[in-house]
């Protein structure tokens, strides 16, 4: 909740409340705070469900100054920063001209990405199966030094890699993304090498994946993975306990 009291900034003042609502805060503690609906004091907002800033701004010289989140003051002094706000990559909430002032007042709360984007403290979440790679080296020894190099070069990726007296060695091979170049490059090959078409196999793994997660700043990655994980556990365990009611009632 943004609430402006002056704003002469070229941005109007929904264009800043929507810039505030995205800033990222530390949300470390946030499990010690409670939702708005469920705290004590009903929906009026205190120190254990809400963390109040406020911004007060006014540029007195000819240079253009830049207000960003160090210039936000927390009233409760609860320890919820923006992140960044101890560095020097403070976010940019917006550039002030000669007299040109911002005054607001603005109010954190805890809350959930079901009900808007501003609190997903994820920014991308990647999932791929592990990859596995074999050589066959017999197909391997009858390749050219300069038939070898060629093929480590066919992958964008850089998952293979040359070694004088040793050949083709996969580097790592989490780095395959599943564009198959390398089994192109076979296919282009089948009239000067034999067996080409059988020098690289690539299966996915039966019992691992590769599961990237990149935070906003908000939480550690780690964090998010394990409460989500809890979170999950929760919400199965309500569904158990209410397919045992109903089976208790029809029994």
């Amino acid at each position: 909740f943004v609430t402006i009291e002056k704003n002469t900034t070229v941005l109007h003042d929904e264009f800043l409340a929507h810039r505030l609502g995205l800033l990222p805060l530390d949300s470390t503690t946030a499990q010690q705070k409670n939702y708005l609906r469920d705290c004590d004091c009903g929906i009026s907002g205190c120190g254990k469900c809400q963390v109040v800033y406020t911004l007060d701004v006014k540029n007195t010289t000819e240079e253009v100054k830049e207000v960003t989140t160090k210039d936000l003051i927390c009233e409760n002094n609860s320890g919820v920063w923006p992140v960044h706000t101890s560095t020097e990559n403070a976010i940019l909430i917006v550039k002030l001209g000669r007299n040109q002032e911002l005054k607001l007042r603005a109010i954190a709360t805890k809350n959930i990405g079901k009900e808007h984007a501003k609190w997903i403290p994820v920014a991308v979440a990647t999932y791929q199966i592990d990859p596995v790679i074999s050589i066959n080296e017999d197909v391997m020894d009858k390749m050219t030094e300069e038939q070898i190099i060629s093929f480590v070069n066919s992958c964008p990726t850089k998952t293979y890699a040359y070694r004088a007296g040793r050949g083709i060695e996969v580097t790592d091979n989490r780095k395959c993304i599943y564009c198959r170049e390398c089994m192109y490059w076979g296919e282009d090959k089948k009239d000067q090498i034999e067996d080409v078409e059988d020098l690289v196999s690539i299966e996915q793994s039966k019992d691992t994946f590769i599961f990237n997660v990149e935070t906003t700043g908000a939480l550690p990655p780690e964090t998010i993975v394990r409460q989500s994980i809890l979170l999950l556990k929760e919400k199965l365990q309500i569904i158990n306990n209410a397919i045992a009611e109903v089976e208790r009632k029809h029994r």
